[in-house]
């Protein structure tokens, strides 16, 4: 039987024939087919060129990118986007657009408008944290885990630091004047003044602690070091290298100086503290500021010194050094002064040595060396020291009289030799292009010129209670504007190690100073800054993770309340205090503190704070800002067990009680705004700057006050041992293989100590209820 075959649709049988003609059928369709290549080829207006697509190859980006549009769309894409009011989005520029050297640079100046930039910067964002700090952009710590190798570094090979954000400040007149003038802000307590003979020559380089006209003590400003520049002439160049959070105090106060004392009517002599500056020294008395002049480089630890004989390669042609443009513009007939033969005798051999603690301390050493890319290793590699066996330490004693000349000091001759540098560009054209051996370096090559540098040696601790002998040696290297990239990655190549400014304060802590110190306004404004950095950390953790600090018995955890510390030891307000620096002093109160023995009266007691250095005694770790305290009878025999007892918190039920009616209050405004949206009205929220940081509301601040009252009137009695003082800085110290402190106490608490027979201390970190016990030393050193 035939199976029959029917359509449903037509609702009866149907037989299908066993061909089709194809003419026919488009024939038929002609219509249909025409209609739809015409809306193709020529879409309407209600349509888009993108939406003509096949639903396939539609995407949603092809709206506002038309490079996800077939080729020959494109154009008509762009036209419809301008048509309709919606600009086409600008084509980003390329990269090797955007990395030409002129468009790089203008990127690089616009980014420097609110904070200066190094010549090493591009180096270290590469490959450091950076941070912005004194109005420059600096590197803080590099991106790798290297802290305990930065300080082997220190220790037994080099670190190296860019510290060109050190300003220097050119005083211009004859040591006469300028003793003078010094002689107002400066103390002779403190140490040599900045004419000593050891200075005035040239060929040391000097410390000095800076005051306010006539205020000594009170009225710290900062420590600045100085070079003399080595002339016969009467009028002498003094070189101040100035921190840059100091400089626009110490300008201003030196401008000062000059307009504001008169000379005196007689002649006849005056106390020190009364003394006025004669009205010659305001006229013959110059002061400069270059910023940016001088790149600066700080070479730490043994190895620096063979890091410096492997680059520094001194000049041996001197008809070859005669030739460079920046010599026969400024130096003609003048090179005879520079003795560069006697200096480079001296260099070669004060290279001999094994490390710089070895050398004669601050000596300051002006040499005239090839291009440091020409001494640079193809791999980087660690230097090594010859072994010498004709060492001859008098020899390494004997300095020359010519040794800091140098025409580093010459600031004009700069731009010639900007003029005159070959980029690295340059420098590998050079050589792979004009040389008779491709790649072969010559050292006397004309086309190189030759570069002025001074070295100033650092002796590192001299300090042997605290650290060993000669911990913190090294060079500072003094190079000229625009040949900092070259020597720094000469170094690097050589072996050192990079470091930023958490190493300098690490440095600091190592060899027992404080950074910068509380009594200063450069200090002040630090320790505010790490307040408000840790009080924003705080702040940030829920308040189950926070430490309630109220239950400690520490009412300022992060920062040291040096005011009202020293009015609770002397019964009077404080408005301004110092920090003692009187070496004398400093001595007879470690020699006291040791014997045991009473302290002599020292003037202004109530407003002093002693420098103090910690050790732990036993098990422990100290921690920034920990509280030093005063021991009682009977505690050492039960440290081990010694607690502060739990404080009670008054504002812990206020917390609460907020806490619950802030969140009521979220859900009603939650659900207004819910209500809002559902009728239809919609509120417009202000926009935000985003430079400016969101202030915390109202609820936040009533709750930040309640967990941190910003109402401090006592210190002293907080706990149930008196505080004494303060932590600046508290850490394990890998010098001593134990946690060590820097900080300060009130000279009337230290005395209260010494006179109850005891010489530790109790120390408590802000974090913890256990008192530790700890020695206390007086840190003498000069650089307080």
């Amino acid at each position: 039987m035939e199976e029959k075959e029917f359509d449903a649709t037509l609702g009866g049988n149907e037989e299908l024939p066993y061909s089709a003609n194809t003419m026919k059928f488009a024939a038929s369709r002609s219509i249909e087919i025409a209609a739809m290549t015409e809306s193709i080829l020529r879409p309407s207006k209600t349509k888009l060129i993108f939406q003509t697509l096949p639903v396939h190859m539609r995407r949603r980006v092809m709206s506002h990118n038309s490079k996800r549009l077939p080729r020959k769309l494109r154009l008509g894409h762009l036209d419809q986007l301008k048509k309709s009011g919606l600009p086409p989005k600008q084509k980003r520029p390329s990269r090797k657009y955007r990395r030409r050297p002129t468009n790089l640079l203008e990127e690089y100046n616009r980014r420097q408008k609110r904070n200066a930039w190094l010549e090493t910067h591009i180096w270290h964002a590469k490959r450091f944290h950076m941070i912005e700090r004194w109005g420059y952009r600096l590197a803080h710590a590099p991106c790798d885990k290297a802290f305990r190798a930065c300080y082997r570094a220190t220790s037994a090979h080099c670190l190296m630091q860019d510290i060109s954000y050190l300003t220097p400040i050119k005083i211009t007149g004859t040591p006469e004047h300028i003793k003078t003038l010094f002689s107002m802000i400066t103390s002779g307590s403190c140490g040599l003044s900045i004419t000593a003979r050891a200075y005035i020559t040239g060929n040391r380089q000097g410390s000095i602690h800076l005051y306010k006209p006539n205020e000594y003590p009170l009225g710290y400003v900062g420590k600045v070091t100085f070079t003399w520049e080595n002339s016969s002439e009467d009028n002498k160049n003094l070189w101040l290298f100035v921190h840059p959070s100091q400089v626009k105090e110490i300008e201003c106060l030196l401008n000062e100086l000059l307009k504001t004392y008169l000379s005196m009517d007689d002649g006849s002599a005056v106390p020190e503290k009364r003394r006025k500056l004669n009205e010659n020294c305001s006229q013959h008395v110059k002061i400069q500021v270059f910023t940016g002049s001088f790149n600066i480089f700080r070479l730490t630890g043994p190895k620096s010194h063979q890091i410096l004989a492997n680059t520094l390669k001194c000049v041996n042609d001197n008809e070859k050094f005669r030739n460079d443009k920046w010599v026969s513009s400024h130096y003609s007939g003048k090179t005879s002064q520079l003795k560069l033969d006697e200096k480079k005798k001296y260099w070669e051999n004060i290279i001999k040595a094994a490390s710089p603690s070895q050398l004669s301390p601050h000596i300051v050493l002006g040499l005239v060396v090839k291009d440091p890319r020409l001494s640079r290793p193809s791999k980087r590699t660690k230097a090594k020291r010859d072994i010498y066996e004709d060492i001859n330490i008098e020899d390494l004693k004997m300095i020359p009289p010519s040794a800091s000349i140098s025409p580093v000091w010459n600031t004009d001759m700069y731009e010639v030799m900007k003029e005159n540098r070959l980029t690295n560009g340059q420098f590998v054209e050079h050589i792979t292009k004009t040389q008779l051996v491709p790649g072969e370096v010559y050292e006397e090559d004309p086309a190189l010129q030759s570069i002025p540098v001074v070295l100033i040696q650092r002796p590192g601790s001299q300090v042997s209670e605290f650290k060993k002998l000669g911990y913190g040696c090294g060079w500072d290297i003094i190079v000229p504007s625009g040949y900092g990239l070259p020597f720094w990655q000469t170094f690097i190549m050589f072996g050192a190690r990079p470091g930023g400014l958490r190493e300098t304060e690490s440095l600091s802590f190592e060899m027992g100073d404080c950074y910068l110190p509380p009594d200063s306004l450069a200090g002040n404004t630090e320790e505010k800054r790490i307040e408000a950095d840790m009080k924003e950390k705080y702040f940030r953790r829920p308040p189950s993770k926070r430490v309630n600090y109220t239950k400690l018995g520490i009412n300022s955890p992060f920062i040291p309340q040096w005011n009202i510390l020293l009015k609770d030891w002397s019964n009077q307000d404080v408005n301004r205090f110092f920090v003692l620096r009187d070496r004398q002093l400093l001595e007879q109160l470690q020699e006291c503190l040791h014997r045991k023995s009473k302290l002599s009266h020292l003037e202004n007691s109530a407003v002093c704070l002693v420098p103090v250095y910690l050790h732990m005694a036993k098990r422990g770790s100290l921690r920034k800002h920990a509280i030093i305290c005063l021991p009682k009878s009977g505690d050492i025999s039960v440290i081990d067990t010694l607690r502060e007892t739990q404080h009670e918190d008054s504002n812990e039920k206020l917390r609460k009680q907020m806490r619950v009616e802030h969140k009521k209050n979220v859900k009603q405004l939650k659900r207004r705004k819910i209500k809002r949206k559902k009728k239809g009205i919609v509120v417009k929220k202000e926009k935000a700057n985003k430079q400016t940081k969101k202030e915390p509301s109202e609820y936040a601040k009533k709750m930040r006050e309640l967990w941190l009252p910003s109402n401090i009137n006592n210190v002293r009695n907080t706990c149930s041992r008196e505080v004494m003082g303060y932590l600046s800085q508290g850490a394990f110290s890998f010098s001593e293989a134990n946690s060590c402190g820097v900080g300060y106490v009130a000279y009337n608490a230290l005395s209260l100590l010494v006179q109850n027979g005891f010489n530790y201390v109790l120390v408590r970190n802000t974090s913890s209820f256990k008192y530790r016990i700890a020695k206390i030393q007086i840190i003498k050193s000069q650089n307080l």
